[in-house]
């Protein structure tokens, strides 16, 4: 029972585990072929099972759907696991099966993991290198995916985590009946494809797998109650297509297959220098989450595809919808005062304090660059009563000349929660320092 050129590896690995259970006794080349997905090869069927039950114990999520005609199960990587970067892993984004007795089916297989640049031991090529098939820009929303169910007989919706009749309340688990959609996101996703016209897109497409986004009014990264939009407010876009054998089609032509509006794309670079500028942008971008960069690779299954995370997007965000002084504080830190500001509401006076937070903030560098190895620091530090917070730091600045560091870590400790909590204490700070006598202007 040989894995064909292009199988789900967790369909794959489910139903040899079962063949073993059964009485099957697998050749070493089949024993080989299926550790492999694991990330480790071994001859030794017992080393295999032994794997098998922790890794699918710990960190592959499994909800199911009990039928009288089956189990309905859908399989997730651990969202509080580390990631690993092997083929189960890799296909830990949502995939389904059907499990019926002593037969197991594969209804949907959503697009793959892509490796993060910041993971262990992940390579981002250079173009000269590996030659790139598409670059997209990331939508900061939520995943869903298409597929046809065979209980119900029609398409549904499904998240990464559970499925349309799933949902998480708090802590607790909750799960329907299978005609129900008591997900959310389902919900809305459901709403938006029956109201467009995208279930009518699906027929003649049975054994496909659609993945998409759906973008809220809010981004995703900021954990909006979806529940009090109007499914009005939010948009589906296609993210790809997977043919039953496994094939997963590039974003421009599953768009072309279903004639439904993608992700955004890139223009494709054969530039190792342009390359490179453009990583750079996307690690400090912040208005885009990530941008994922699909190889030319021979695994049409699972092709090699890396995402590039900005690091400050989140902040951005925060700065954007929330006014968040510590976000504000980090952006500043980074040289982005002014890009900060700009992203901060217009309501009120809002935006004016910003821009003396950041104002401020410069000025409390200087202070601290010029009295950083004089007891200036420590007297404003217990005036303000968070020495014994920022001792280590200081120690720390003064050792290895990491002024900017410190003085991020003090101003944000000193932003409070509020916009205006930031700027009245900073502006302490800063008084503090002139009046001990180290005004640097």
């Amino acid at each position: 029972m040989m894995r064909s050129v292009c199988s789900n590896s967790i369909y794959v690995v489910e139903k040899f585990i079962r063949s073993i259970d059964q009485g099957y006794s697998p050749s070493i080349d089949e024993v080989l072929e299926i550790s492999r997905l694991f990330g480790e090869r071994t001859k030794k069927v017992d080393v295999v099972y032994s794997r098998y039950l922790d890794v699918f114990s710990k960190l592959i999520q499994k909800n199911c759907a009990y039928t009288d005609k089956g189990d309905l199960c859908i399989y997730s990587w651990n969202p509080r696991a580390y990631i690993r970067y092997y083929p189960l892993s890799i296909d830990a984004t949502g995939t389904i099966l059907l499990i019926t007795g002593d037969r197991i089916e594969l209804v949907a297989y959503p697009i793959h993991r892509s490796h993060d640049i910041e993971g262990h031991r992940v390579r981002i090529y250079k173009p000269s290198e590996k030659a790139i098939v598409e670059i997209s820009r990331r939508i900061d929303g939520y995943h869903i995916t298409f597929y046809y169910n065979p209980l119900l007989k029609k398409w549904v919706p499904a998240t990464r985590y559970v499925l349309h009749n799933m949902r998480y309340m708090g802590k607790r688990f909750i799960v329907e009946n299978l005609d129900e959609i008591i997900n959310p996101y389902c919900f809305i996703a459901d709403k938006i494809a029956s109201e467009q016209g995208l279930y009518d897109k699906f027929k003649g497409f049975n054994g496909w797998t659609f993945s998409f986004v759906l973008k809220p009014p809010e981004p995703a990264i900021l954990k909006p109650n979806v529940e009090l939009y109007d499914p009005s407010d939010f948009k589906l876009y296609l993210v790809s297509a997977r043919k039953p054998d496994g094939t997963l089609l590039t974003i421009s032509d599953s768009g072309e297959l279903l004639k439904w509006d993608t992700v955004p794309l890139e223009h494709v670079i054969d530039d190792d220098h342009v390359f490179e500028e453009l990583v750079e942008k996307a690690r400090h971008d912040l208005h885009i989450r990530s941008i994922f960069i699909r190889y030319i690779d021979d695994d049409h299954c699972r092709p090699y595809t890396v995402e590039v995370k900005s690091k400050l997007y989140p902040e951005a965000m925060a700065v954007k919808y929330m006014s968040s002084p510590k976000s504000l504080i980090l952006l500043a830190s980074h040289g982005l005062g002014e890009e900060a500001v700009s992203l901060l509401t217009s309501f009120g006076d809002i935006r004016a304090v910003g821009k003396e937070i950041i104002d401020m903030y410069e000025e409390l560098y200087q202070h601290v660059s010029t009295n950083i190895d004089s007891d200036i620091v420590e007297q404003v530090l217990r005036e303000l009563d968070i020495y014994s917070k920022l001792k280590g730091e200081l120690t720390r600045a003064r050792r290895k000349g990491g002024v900017g560091r410190f003085v991020r870590k003090l101003s944000i400790l000193l932003s409070g929660e509020t916009i205006y909590e930031a700027r009245d204490n900073i502006k302490k700070a800063i008084e503090l320092f002139r009046k001990l006598g180290g005004s640097s202007r």
